[in-house]
């Protein structure tokens, strides 16, 4: 009998010492295996997994739907003199045709209408040069394709009753009646208080 009830004692605590083993975590909630994986504790995660789209690195260029895409070029400075070319790239799978000068409007920081007059040729702002004084022609611009025009100006101020004006946005359409599109030249147009800008035609570049 006595040994019955010993033999039943050390049975119940086998059992506990089993079950308070199974029952006890690690700091982490994990059980080290005995293969050194850790398994989790039947627990839910804290944060579940969810799907998350990859981030682009780099943002699309998208063409707009007239076919072309209008963007800023190199610029030049000197004694006084501002120079700034504007491109056009035809980004469609069609030709686009174009003869004669850009439209160009200028406008302020919240993209209202400045006063500024502008001339078609550069001629009066730069002094004679054959190329940008070149007459304008008709042009076929091919997919891939572009074409550029040139921004003269002069940020001289010798007009005390008016502020220095700068130009923050261009707002550029290729001919007349053509849907227009506006750039934000680096720095603006500071044309002090000259009040004018001139353009040059569309001239082909040769190097597309």
């Amino acid at each position: 009998m006595i040994n019955d009830r010993i033999r039943v004692g050390a049975v119940a605590v086998a059992l506990g010492l089993l079950l308070g083993g199974c029952a006890q975590p690690g700091s982490n909630g994990t059980v080290e295996a005995g293969d050194g994986v850790s398994n989790t504790v039947g627990r839910a995660s804290s944060s579940p997994s969810v799907a998350v789209a990859p981030v682009p690195t780099e943002t699309a260029v998208t063409c707009p739907p007239e076919g072309v895409r209008v963007a800023t070029g190199t610029g030049d400075a000197a004694a006084g003199l501002r120079v700034l070319g504007i491109t056009l790239t035809n980004c469609g799978k069609g030709t686009y045709k174009i003869d004669g000068y850009p439209v160009v409007r200028s406008l302020d920081e919240d993209r209202a209408d400045l006063d500024v007059k502008v001339l078609k040729g550069v001629a009066e702002i730069t002094g004679p040069n054959p190329k940008w004084d070149a007459p304008p022609k008709p042009l076929t611009l091919k997919p891939g394709q572009q074409a550029t025009t040139v921004v003269a100006w002069r940020n001289t101020y010798d007009n005390l009753e008016h502020g220095p004006v700068t130009v923050k946005f261009l707002e550029i359409a290729p001919l007349a009646g053509r849907p227009a599109q506006v750039i934000a030249p680096d720095g603006g147009l500071d044309l002090g208080s000259t009040g004018r800008i001139g353009v040059t035609a569309w001239l082909l570049d040769p190097s597309f």
